[in-house]
Protein backbone atom coordinates (compact mmCIF):
# COMPACT_ATOMS: atom_id res chain seq x y z
CA UNK A 1 0.00 0.00 0.00
CA UNK A 2 1.33 3.41 -0.94
CA UNK A 3 1.13 6.06 1.80
CA UNK A 4 0.48 9.70 0.88
CA UNK A 5 1.81 12.80 2.53
CA UNK A 6 -0.47 14.80 4.86
CA UNK A 7 -1.02 17.64 2.30
CA UNK A 8 -1.94 15.08 -0.37
CA UNK A 9 -4.33 13.33 1.99
CA UNK A 10 -5.98 16.63 2.93
CA UNK A 11 -6.40 17.59 -0.73
CA UNK A 12 -7.96 14.22 -1.50
CA UNK A 13 -10.31 14.49 1.47
CA UNK A 14 -11.40 17.96 0.35
CA UNK A 15 -11.98 16.75 -3.19
CA UNK A 16 -14.05 13.79 -2.00
CA UNK A 17 -16.08 15.92 0.39
CA UNK A 18 -16.62 18.51 -2.34
CA UNK A 19 -17.87 15.93 -4.80
CA UNK A 20 -20.12 14.37 -2.15
CA UNK A 21 -21.54 17.80 -1.25
CA UNK A 22 -22.09 18.61 -4.92
CA UNK A 23 -23.99 15.33 -5.36
CA UNK A 24 -26.11 15.84 -2.24
CA UNK A 25 -26.94 19.39 -3.28
CA UNK A 26 -28.76 18.13 -6.37
CA UNK A 27 -31.39 16.25 -4.32
CA UNK A 28 -34.23 17.70 -2.24
CA UNK A 29 -36.53 15.50 -0.17
CA UNK A 30 -40.06 15.84 1.17
CA UNK A 31 -40.82 13.54 4.13
CA UNK A 32 -44.42 12.54 4.90
CA UNK A 33 -46.19 11.47 8.08
CA UNK A 34 -46.89 8.03 6.56
CA UNK A 35 -43.08 7.46 6.36
CA UNK A 36 -43.00 7.85 2.57
CA UNK A 37 -40.80 10.45 0.85
CA UNK A 38 -40.29 12.12 -2.54
CA UNK A 39 -36.85 13.01 -3.89
CA UNK A 40 -36.29 15.67 -6.56
CA UNK A 41 -35.98 19.45 -6.85
CA UNK A 42 -38.13 21.62 -4.57
CA UNK A 43 -39.60 24.48 -6.63
CA UNK A 44 -41.83 26.47 -4.27
CA UNK A 45 -44.41 26.50 -1.50
CA UNK A 46 -47.46 28.65 -2.19
CA UNK A 47 -51.21 28.64 -1.49
CA UNK A 48 -50.95 25.82 1.02
CA UNK A 49 -48.98 23.32 -1.04
CA UNK A 50 -45.41 22.41 -1.99
CA UNK A 51 -44.34 21.90 -5.59
CA UNK A 52 -41.47 19.51 -6.35
CA UNK A 53 -39.99 18.23 -9.61
CA UNK A 54 -39.80 14.58 -8.54
CA UNK A 55 -37.25 12.17 -10.01
CA UNK A 56 -38.85 9.96 -12.67
CA UNK A 57 -42.33 11.39 -12.08
CA UNK A 58 -42.36 15.07 -13.00
CA UNK A 59 -43.84 18.04 -11.15
CA UNK A 60 -45.94 17.00 -8.14
CA UNK A 61 -48.05 19.20 -5.82
CA UNK A 62 -48.26 18.17 -2.15
CA UNK A 63 -50.49 19.61 0.57
CA UNK A 64 -48.49 21.20 3.39
CA UNK A 65 -50.57 19.30 5.92
CA UNK A 66 -49.13 15.99 4.62
CA UNK A 67 -45.48 17.02 4.98
CA UNK A 68 -43.61 15.89 8.08
CA UNK A 69 -40.37 17.74 7.20
CA UNK A 70 -38.21 18.99 4.31
CA UNK A 71 -34.53 18.61 3.38
CA UNK A 72 -33.50 21.00 0.58
CA UNK A 73 -29.86 22.09 0.39
CA UNK A 74 -29.54 22.41 -3.39
CA UNK A 75 -29.93 26.21 -3.30
CA UNK A 76 -31.19 29.11 -1.21
CA UNK A 77 -34.85 29.88 -0.63
CA UNK A 78 -36.82 32.88 0.62
CA UNK A 79 -39.22 31.67 3.33
CA UNK A 80 -42.20 33.70 4.58
CA UNK A 81 -44.35 32.56 7.54
CA UNK A 82 -47.79 33.33 8.95
CA UNK A 83 -46.09 35.26 11.76
CA UNK A 84 -44.60 37.80 9.34
CA UNK A 85 -41.08 36.37 9.48
CA UNK A 86 -38.89 36.35 6.39
CA UNK A 87 -35.94 33.94 6.34
CA UNK A 88 -33.37 33.17 3.66
CA UNK A 89 -31.26 30.04 3.53
CA UNK A 90 -31.48 26.32 2.83
CA UNK A 91 -33.67 23.72 4.57
CA UNK A 92 -32.73 20.77 6.77
CA UNK A 93 -34.96 18.05 8.14
CA UNK A 94 -35.99 18.56 11.77
CA UNK A 95 -36.09 15.79 14.35
CA UNK A 96 -39.47 17.16 15.48
CA UNK A 97 -42.40 16.06 13.24
CA UNK A 98 -44.05 18.94 11.40
CA UNK A 99 -41.00 21.21 11.69
CA UNK A 100 -38.19 22.24 9.34
CA UNK A 101 -34.84 23.93 10.05
CA UNK A 102 -33.99 27.01 7.98
CA UNK A 103 -30.18 27.27 7.96
CA UNK A 104 -28.93 30.86 7.68
CA UNK A 105 -25.11 31.01 7.50
CA UNK A 106 -23.92 30.21 11.05
CA UNK A 107 -27.43 30.57 12.51
CA UNK A 108 -30.63 28.57 12.08
CA UNK A 109 -34.37 28.88 12.78
CA UNK A 110 -37.00 26.17 13.30
CA UNK A 111 -40.44 26.78 11.78
CA UNK A 112 -43.60 24.70 11.32
CA UNK A 113 -44.10 23.45 7.77
CA UNK A 114 -47.78 24.47 7.94
CA UNK A 115 -46.74 28.01 8.97
CA UNK A 116 -44.89 28.58 5.69
CA UNK A 117 -47.10 30.78 3.51
CA UNK A 118 -44.55 31.25 0.74
CA UNK A 119 -41.25 29.65 -0.21
CA UNK A 120 -39.48 30.82 -3.35
CA UNK A 121 -36.33 29.58 -5.01
CA UNK A 122 -34.48 32.48 -6.59
CA UNK A 123 -32.51 30.45 -9.13
CA UNK A 124 -29.58 31.37 -11.32
CA UNK A 125 -31.43 31.04 -14.65
CA UNK A 126 -34.33 33.08 -16.01
CA UNK A 127 -36.62 30.04 -16.38
CA UNK A 128 -36.01 28.84 -12.84
CA UNK A 129 -37.25 32.19 -11.49
CA UNK A 130 -40.41 32.24 -13.59
CA UNK A 131 -43.86 30.98 -12.51
CA UNK A 132 -47.39 31.70 -13.66
CA UNK A 133 -50.69 30.50 -15.09
CA UNK A 134 -53.04 31.16 -17.99
CA UNK A 135 -56.66 30.43 -18.87
CA UNK A 136 -58.95 30.82 -21.88
CA UNK A 137 -62.59 30.26 -22.80
CA UNK A 138 -64.85 30.70 -25.83
CA UNK A 139 -68.60 30.89 -26.39
CA UNK A 140 -70.70 31.20 -29.59
CA UNK A 141 -74.39 31.21 -30.46
CA UNK A 142 -75.56 30.68 -34.04
CA UNK A 143 -78.83 32.54 -33.51
CA UNK A 144 -77.00 35.80 -32.79
CA UNK A 145 -73.86 34.98 -34.80
CA UNK A 146 -71.81 36.39 -31.92
CA UNK A 147 -68.65 34.75 -30.59
CA UNK A 148 -66.81 35.70 -27.41
CA UNK A 149 -63.22 34.83 -26.51
CA UNK A 150 -61.82 35.51 -23.04
CA UNK A 151 -58.22 35.12 -21.92
CA UNK A 152 -56.31 35.89 -18.72
CA UNK A 153 -52.89 35.02 -17.35
CA UNK A 154 -50.03 36.02 -15.11
CA UNK A 155 -46.27 35.47 -15.10
CA UNK A 156 -44.08 36.19 -12.04
CA UNK A 157 -40.32 36.59 -11.83
CA UNK A 158 -38.86 36.04 -8.35
CA UNK A 159 -35.51 37.23 -7.00
CA UNK A 160 -34.05 37.28 -3.51
CA UNK A 161 -35.93 40.40 -2.37
CA UNK A 162 -38.44 41.20 -5.10
CA UNK A 163 -41.25 39.94 -7.31
CA UNK A 164 -41.98 41.29 -10.79
CA UNK A 165 -45.21 40.35 -12.53
CA UNK A 166 -47.00 40.77 -15.85
CA UNK A 167 -50.72 39.96 -15.83
CA UNK A 168 -53.77 40.71 -17.88
CA UNK A 169 -57.18 39.72 -19.16
CA UNK A 170 -58.86 40.22 -22.50
CA UNK A 171 -62.38 39.87 -23.94
CA UNK A 172 -62.75 39.82 -27.73
CA UNK A 173 -66.14 39.73 -29.49
CA UNK A 174 -66.82 38.75 -33.09
CA UNK A 175 -70.04 39.57 -34.95
CA UNK A 176 -70.29 38.59 -38.62
CA UNK A 177 -66.99 39.83 -40.09
CA UNK A 178 -66.30 42.41 -37.35
CA UNK A 179 -63.87 41.65 -34.49
CA UNK A 180 -63.35 44.07 -31.60
CA UNK A 181 -61.55 44.15 -28.24
CA UNK A 182 -64.40 44.84 -25.83
CA UNK A 183 -62.41 44.87 -22.58
CA UNK A 184 -58.69 44.64 -21.78
CA UNK A 185 -56.46 45.02 -18.72
CA UNK A 186 -52.68 44.56 -18.78
CA UNK A 187 -50.35 45.37 -15.88
CA UNK A 188 -46.60 45.21 -15.34
CA UNK A 189 -45.69 45.58 -11.64
CA UNK A 190 -42.73 45.27 -9.29
CA UNK A 191 -42.73 44.68 -5.51
CA UNK A 192 -39.47 45.32 -3.64
CA UNK A 193 -39.18 44.04 -0.07
CA UNK A 194 -38.35 46.71 2.52
CA UNK A 195 -39.28 44.51 5.54
CA UNK A 196 -40.90 41.08 6.07
CA UNK A 197 -44.42 42.47 5.47
CA UNK A 198 -43.83 45.83 3.73
CA UNK A 199 -43.16 46.30 -0.01
CA UNK A 200 -42.41 49.25 -2.27
CA UNK A 201 -44.66 49.03 -5.35
CA UNK A 202 -44.55 50.43 -8.89
CA UNK A 203 -46.89 49.56 -11.76
CA UNK A 204 -47.70 50.39 -15.37
CA UNK A 205 -51.24 49.53 -16.54
CA UNK A 206 -53.21 49.59 -19.79
CA UNK A 207 -57.03 49.50 -19.78
CA UNK A 208 -59.77 49.45 -22.42
CA UNK A 209 -63.51 49.26 -21.68
CA UNK A 210 -65.98 50.16 -24.40
CA UNK A 211 -68.97 49.80 -22.05
CA UNK A 212 -67.60 52.67 -19.93
CA UNK A 213 -66.75 54.77 -23.01
CA UNK A 214 -63.01 54.24 -22.49
CA UNK A 215 -60.98 53.73 -25.65
CA UNK A 216 -57.77 53.37 -23.64
CA UNK A 217 -56.16 54.41 -20.39
CA UNK A 218 -52.45 54.34 -19.54
CA UNK A 219 -51.75 54.46 -15.81
CA UNK A 220 -48.45 54.81 -13.92
CA UNK A 221 -48.62 54.17 -10.17
CA UNK A 222 -46.24 54.19 -7.18
CA UNK A 223 -46.98 53.25 -3.59
CA UNK A 224 -46.38 50.96 -0.64
CA UNK A 225 -47.93 47.55 0.06
CA UNK A 226 -48.40 45.57 3.26
CA UNK A 227 -49.28 41.90 3.74
CA UNK A 228 -51.97 41.06 6.32
CA UNK A 229 -54.41 38.29 7.35
CA UNK A 230 -51.58 35.79 6.96
CA UNK A 231 -52.78 32.35 8.13
CA UNK A 232 -52.54 28.75 6.95
CA UNK A 233 -55.38 29.26 4.47
CA UNK A 234 -55.53 32.95 3.66
CA UNK A 235 -53.29 35.80 2.60
CA UNK A 236 -54.03 39.45 1.92
CA UNK A 237 -52.11 42.47 0.71
CA UNK A 238 -53.17 46.11 0.63
CA UNK A 239 -51.55 48.81 -1.52
CA UNK A 240 -51.89 52.58 -1.33
CA UNK A 241 -50.29 55.25 -3.48
CA UNK A 242 -50.66 57.75 -6.32
CA UNK A 243 -51.71 57.05 -9.93
CA UNK A 244 -51.24 59.24 -13.03
CA UNK A 245 -53.62 58.61 -15.96
CA UNK A 246 -53.68 59.41 -19.66
CA UNK A 247 -57.15 58.64 -21.06
CA UNK A 248 -58.72 58.61 -24.51
CA UNK A 249 -62.51 58.29 -24.72
CA UNK A 250 -64.61 56.68 -27.45
CA UNK A 251 -64.62 60.02 -29.35
CA UNK A 252 -60.77 60.01 -29.36
CA UNK A 253 -60.60 62.98 -26.93
CA UNK A 254 -57.44 62.93 -24.75
CA UNK A 255 -57.55 63.70 -21.03
CA UNK A 256 -55.11 63.47 -18.09
CA UNK A 257 -55.70 63.10 -14.33
CA UNK A 258 -54.09 62.23 -10.99
CA UNK A 259 -55.73 59.89 -8.45
CA UNK A 260 -55.13 58.46 -4.98
CA UNK A 261 -55.43 54.69 -5.01
CA UNK A 262 -56.24 51.99 -2.46
CA UNK A 263 -56.19 48.31 -3.47
CA UNK A 264 -56.97 45.19 -1.43
CA UNK A 265 -56.19 41.64 -2.63
CA UNK A 266 -57.29 38.54 -0.72
CA UNK A 267 -56.56 34.84 -1.38
CA UNK A 268 -58.20 31.87 0.30
CA UNK A 269 -57.02 28.36 -0.51
CA UNK A 270 -58.28 24.91 0.44
CA UNK A 271 -56.78 21.57 -0.55
CA UNK A 272 -58.92 19.21 1.52
CA UNK A 273 -62.32 19.00 -0.25
CA UNK A 274 -62.91 20.74 -2.53
CA UNK A 275 -59.46 21.55 -3.94
CA UNK A 276 -59.95 25.21 -4.82
CA UNK A 277 -58.56 28.72 -4.59
CA UNK A 278 -60.72 31.82 -4.09
CA UNK A 279 -59.30 35.28 -4.65
CA UNK A 280 -60.61 38.77 -5.07
CA UNK A 281 -59.09 42.17 -5.68
CA UNK A 282 -60.85 45.51 -5.22
CA UNK A 283 -59.23 48.81 -6.23
CA UNK A 284 -60.60 52.29 -5.49
CA UNK A 285 -59.42 55.52 -7.15
CA UNK A 286 -60.23 58.98 -5.79
CA UNK A 287 -59.66 61.94 -8.12
CA UNK A 288 -57.14 64.55 -6.94
CA UNK A 289 -57.25 66.78 -10.03
CA UNK A 290 -60.91 65.83 -10.59
CA UNK A 291 -62.34 66.09 -7.08
CA UNK A 292 -65.84 64.99 -8.13
CA UNK A 293 -64.70 61.69 -9.69
CA UNK A 294 -64.11 58.26 -8.15
CA UNK A 295 -63.74 54.79 -9.68
CA UNK A 296 -63.84 51.13 -8.59
CA UNK A 297 -62.32 48.13 -10.35
CA UNK A 298 -62.73 44.61 -8.96
CA UNK A 299 -62.91 40.91 -9.73
CA UNK A 300 -63.53 37.60 -7.97
CA UNK A 301 -61.81 34.43 -9.18
CA UNK A 302 -62.49 30.80 -8.27
CA UNK A 303 -60.17 28.01 -9.48
CA UNK A 304 -61.23 24.37 -9.03
CA UNK A 305 -58.57 21.74 -9.74
CA UNK A 306 -59.72 19.11 -12.25
CA UNK A 307 -56.39 17.30 -12.70
CA UNK A 308 -52.81 18.26 -11.80
CA UNK A 309 -52.05 21.82 -13.02
CA UNK A 310 -55.42 22.15 -14.86
CA UNK A 311 -58.29 24.09 -13.28
CA UNK A 312 -61.83 25.15 -14.04
CA UNK A 313 -61.65 28.96 -13.77
CA UNK A 314 -64.63 31.20 -12.97
CA UNK A 315 -64.38 34.99 -12.86
CA UNK A 316 -66.81 37.78 -12.02
CA UNK A 317 -65.65 41.34 -12.76
CA UNK A 318 -67.12 44.78 -12.20
CA UNK A 319 -66.08 48.37 -13.00
CA UNK A 320 -67.66 51.64 -11.91
CA UNK A 321 -66.84 55.20 -12.95
CA UNK A 322 -68.71 58.12 -11.42
CA UNK A 323 -67.91 60.13 -14.55
CA UNK A 324 -67.68 58.18 -17.79
CA UNK A 325 -64.90 59.40 -20.14
CA UNK A 326 -67.45 59.48 -22.99
CA UNK A 327 -70.65 60.89 -21.43
CA UNK A 328 -69.56 62.40 -18.11
CA UNK A 329 -72.32 60.41 -16.41
CA UNK A 330 -71.96 57.51 -13.92
CA UNK A 331 -71.51 54.15 -15.62
CA UNK A 332 -71.02 50.55 -14.55
CA UNK A 333 -69.82 47.41 -16.30
CA UNK A 334 -69.90 43.83 -15.03
CA UNK A 335 -69.70 40.33 -16.39
CA UNK A 336 -68.96 36.66 -15.83
CA UNK A 337 -66.42 34.53 -17.70
CA UNK A 338 -65.42 30.86 -17.49
CA UNK A 339 -62.52 28.89 -18.87
CA UNK A 340 -59.78 26.34 -18.28
CA UNK A 341 -56.61 27.44 -16.48
CA UNK A 342 -53.13 25.92 -16.73
CA UNK A 343 -50.53 26.67 -14.05
CA UNK A 344 -46.78 26.44 -14.70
Amino acid sequence: MKYRSLPEALLMALALSGSTAAYSQTKDTLYFYNKAKIVGKLLEISLGRAEIDANGIGIVNIKNTNIESIHATSRFFRVETIHGRELQGYLRRSTTPGMVVVKILADSAVVRVEDITKLLYYGKTFRSRLTGNMSAGYSYTKSSDIGRLNFDGIAKYNTRNSTSAADGDLIVTSESAAIDVERANFTVSHLQAISPVWRAAVALKYQRNLELGLNRRWQEAVGVAREFLITNHQLGITTTGIAINQERNSDDVEHGSVEALLSVKYDFFSFVRPNLTLSFVESGFLGLTETDRFRFDGEINIDYELVTDFYLSLQFYHNFDSRSPATGQPNIDYGFVAGLRYKF
